[in-house]
């Protein structure tokens, strides 16, 4: 076969029949060939590589993002970059500039960066966003509203009349969608909303929030994730409140230890690996196809549990 059919089987296998390319791949495992990405960079110009920024590795929203963006990144022949922003816009901006010598395209997850610094990048080499909006770039969003609106459809069922919003960082994008979306929904069926925070997005922004939630008539409570609604349950049991007994608490995201606490939490599942997939697909057809920007929005699913009771 020729040179570039060849190289077409490991590169673009979506060009190739299915016959053809697995006699190339059976022929290349036979005699343990793997491309070379060294070789590759030199003739192509590119390195191969894709960027990934998250801006906390150690929040369990990440782990399947990245796992599910590096599968995919290595079906595509790419491997993964992946750098941690520790949560502070500058770094993030650094970092992202850092990157761009090193990698043929960028996935951002939740940036704290203003717009600016992000449409400069852009301007380099092809960005993909995820949780976040910028106008004329290409991104993947995960919509909460129809979880939320289950959601407070349930509270109101249960007797909830007021509830409180624990608000996540003030800089992210989904915290202000999540807000917007929680006191759209509450207005349509008659329910309080109170809102507290800013507070950071982990166990312990929770078990602050607990001690001024405690001084509050609020019957249930709604965290910006599911980290902060573990530590909001924790800091009303050490305080005294039952969950759901006295107070219900949901969260949001569904992460892997939603379904294994006591109480399990009530959340709104987001579709985390799906983000991940798409933004790679969505990265290597600029990449690939010279694609035009799209800003595509996943949506989410009303989990109930038993963090959740009667008001």
């Amino acid at each position: 076969m020729s040179i570039s059919t060849v190289s077409r089987a490991f590169s673009h296998p979506e060009l190739l029949s299915r016959e053809r390319r697995d006699q190339i791949l059976s022929v290349a495992a036979r005699v343990g060939y793997q491309p070379n990405r060294t070789a590759r960079s030199l003739a192509t110009g590119q390195t191969g590589v894709l960027g990934l920024l998250v801006p906390d590795i150690t929040n369990p929203f990440f782990p399947p993002l990245v796992r599910a963006a590096e599968n995919r990144a290595n079906e595509r022949g790419y491997a993964l970059l992946l750098t941690d922003t520790d949560e502070h816009a500058e770094r993030e901006k650094l970092l992202m500039r850092e990157m761009t010598s090193r990698v043929d395209g960028l996935v951002v997850c939740s940036p704290r960066s203003t717009s600016a610094p992000i449409k400069q990048i852009a301007d380099s080499r092809p960005v993909v966003l995820v949780n976040r909006t910028v106008p004329g770039m290409t991104s993947v969003t995960c919509s909460v509203e129809a979880g939320v609106s289950a959601l407070m459809d349930h509270l109101y069922e249960l007797g909830h009349r007021r509830v409180v919003y624990l608000s996540g960082p003030a800089s992210s994008w989904s915290n202000k969608d999540k807000r917007t979306s929680i006191e759209r929904s509450a207005r349509r069926v008659g329910i309080t909303v109170d809102v507290l925070g800013p507070y950071p997005a982990t166990f312990e922004g929770g078990l602050v929030a607990a001690e001024t939630v405690v001084s509050l008539p609020a019957t249930a409570v709604l965290a910006y994730d599911d980290v902060m609604a573990l530590g909001a349950i924790r800091g009303l049991k050490d305080r005294g409140r039952d969950v759901p007994g006295s107070i219900s608490v949901s969260g949001c995201d569904d992460v892997l230890f939603a379904s294994m606490t006591m109480p399990g939490l009530t959340t709104i599942a987001m579709p985390i690996a799906l983000a991940g997939r798409t933004a790679v697909d969505l990265l290597l057809d600029q990449l690939e196809h010279s694609a035009r920007p799209q800003q595509l929005t996943l949506s989410s699913a009303f989990i109930p549990r038993d963090s959740t009771g009667p008001a």
